[in-house]
């Protein structure tokens, strides 16, 4: 295996799945048994605030970000929506480029909890209200990550970890995030994986062996 041909990671997955934990102990791998540097970004590269920011302040609008709950806001304004889409849209653009001089020519390895994904299938997260067909069009313009995880798990499960979301909306976004990573594999082999979380260490030893098959 070739670690230096695998450089961008993403981990995506429905609240409660499991995904930050499974991301927690594979930047752990990476870091102690592949001697590698790797840096955590949360969703975007964050390049541009998150737009709050821009009423409340950055440390105002990050409290009030982490005492929301995801997926609660109202927002029903097509208007303020592509604001809000082609924003965090700039923000990838823009980010993967700072991102690829800061970190990826150095080597480092950057491991995303959370992506571009969201945006296609569960925009309501950020509170944007717009046909997932036209945010995936956007993706073309976004870099495509080396491997891509979407952990899924069982509905029960997840309910019993977190209450955030009813049993319905579980199971419509793990079908639709499933149906996405299904079609973008046909056009990049390996690159997006689907993975049940049932048991910790084998969804972390299935996480390892994608790696190593990309970077193989």
């Amino acid at each position: 295996m070739t670690d230096s041909n695998i450089r961008i990671v993403t981990f995506s997955g429905v609240d409660g799945a499991g995904k930050t934990t499974i991301l927690k102990k594979f930047v752990d791998v990476l870091e102690k048994k592949y001697h590698l540097d790797v840096v955590e970004i949360r969703h975007r590269p964050s390049i541009l605030p998150i737009l709050s920011a821009l009423k409340y302040g950055k440390e105002a609008a990050e409290i009030r970000t982490t005492e929301v709950l995801p997926r609660t806001g109202q927002n029903s304004s097509k208007i303020s929506s592509y604001l809000r889409f082609f924003y965090y849209l700039s923000d990838y653009i823009l980010g993967q480029w700072v991102n690829y001089f800061k970190y990826t020519r150095k080597g480092v390895v950057i491991v995303y909890d959370r992506y571009y994904f969201d945006f296609i299938v569960d925009a309501k997260r950020t509170n944007i209200n717009l046909s997932s067909n036209f945010v995936q069009f956007f993706y073309r313009f976004v870099f495509k990550p080396d491997t891509n995880i979407f952990l899924y798990a069982d509905t029960g499960a997840i309910l019993k970890r977190k209450q955030e979301m009813d049993a319905e909306s579980i199971e419509k976004l793990t079908r639709n995030y499933k149906t996405l990573f299904g079609e973008l594999s046909h056009r990049f082999p390996q690159r997006y994986v689907s993975i049940e979380n049932i048991e910790i260490d084998s969804t972390l030893c299935q996480v390892e062996a994608v790696y190593k098959g990309v970077g193989g």
